[in-house]
């Protein structure tokens, strides 16, 4: 399986390339995925063959203390995940041959990490060049989430990841979600590290709002028009205040907060649109 050492961390990651079959876009793509809180890189595994379909070539990371990536006590923030998506795509581009232009997929928290990733490369700190993001039920920084986040870390601490992994699948859907999807949210939230899931809490509850009116590449925001963990206002805000010349918003009908899982044909549909549209 795929790791990778980087900041003291060993991450795992899926890298998916095109088939011999796809088309070939000008330009192709380095679509970078980020997964949310108690996910994993397998959250966008149904949308990875048709993007790839597409000519694009796909990389999901595990972050730190998610999924398959051990958890080894140094905390997380969304700057320190930041930084190993940015170290994980150096490292790629060292050993495989990844498109050098970037489509950065982020969601819920990764969503913020996505904003951050675009501005530390507006300021040329990189070698990727970073073309466009896609946001998917964005997470809005706010100060009403410490609390949120504390009852969270408290139910953890005490009783595991198990009383999330049955409550979330549920209450964290939308009405056309499928049992398999739910089972899957399931599979994923126990999954998680506690100790993992506990850092990611705390790093969405101290992370700052995002320097969003900096933020210059086109921006697609999905949103799922039953989603309570990130409802739709927060993402109107968001776009509202990116300042990109492109940006547009898309709603999926009767989805959640889960939307690759619940609704990964729509979902796989408009990131492509939206990727076939950006150039270099």
């Amino acid at each position: 399986m795929p790791f990778i050492d980087v900041n003291n961390k060993s991450l795992f990651y899926t890298l998916s390339s095109p088939p011999p079959s796809s088309t070939h876009p000008n330009p192709a793509f380095t679509i970078l995925c980020i997964h949310g809180l108690g996910s994993s890189s397998s959250f966008y595994a149904p949308i990875t063959s048709p993007l790839t379909s597409l000519g694009h070539t796909v990389v999901a990371i595990d972050t730190h203390g998610s999924g398959l990536s051990p958890y080894v006590g140094t905390g997380n923030t969304t700057t320190s995940i930041a930084d190993d998506a940015l170290a994980l795509l150096s490292a790629l581009r060292d050993g495989v041959p990844v498109p050098k232009d970037v489509i950065i997929l982020g969601h819920s928290m990764g969503a913020i990490v996505a904003s951050e990733l675009a501005l530390k490369d507006d300021d040329h700190q990189q070698e990727s060049r970073i073309r466009g993001l896609v946001l998917i039920g964005p997470v809005h920084p706010n100060p009403g989430a410490a609390g949120v986040f504390a009852g969270r870390i408290e139910i953890v601490a005490r009783d595991g990841m198990e009383p999330l992994a049955l409550s979330v699948p549920v209450s964290a859907t939308g009405s056309k979600a499928s049992p398999v999807a739910q089972t899957l949210i399931r599979t994923l939230l126990l999954g998680s590290d506690p100790a993992g899931y506990i850092s990611l809490c705390r790093a969405i509850a101290e992370a700052r709002v995002p320097d969003y009116e900096g933020v210059r590449v086109p921006v697609l925001i999905i949103v799922g028009d039953e989603d309570k963990s990130a409802p739709m206002e927060g993402s109107r805000l968001i776009l509202e205040r990116y300042g990109s010349a492109r940006k547009e918003m898309r709603v999926l009908r009767g989805v959640g907060h889960w939307h690759v899982l619940e609704a990964y044909e729509e979902v796989a549909r408009m990131v492509g649109e939206f990727v076939g549209g950006v150039s270099t």
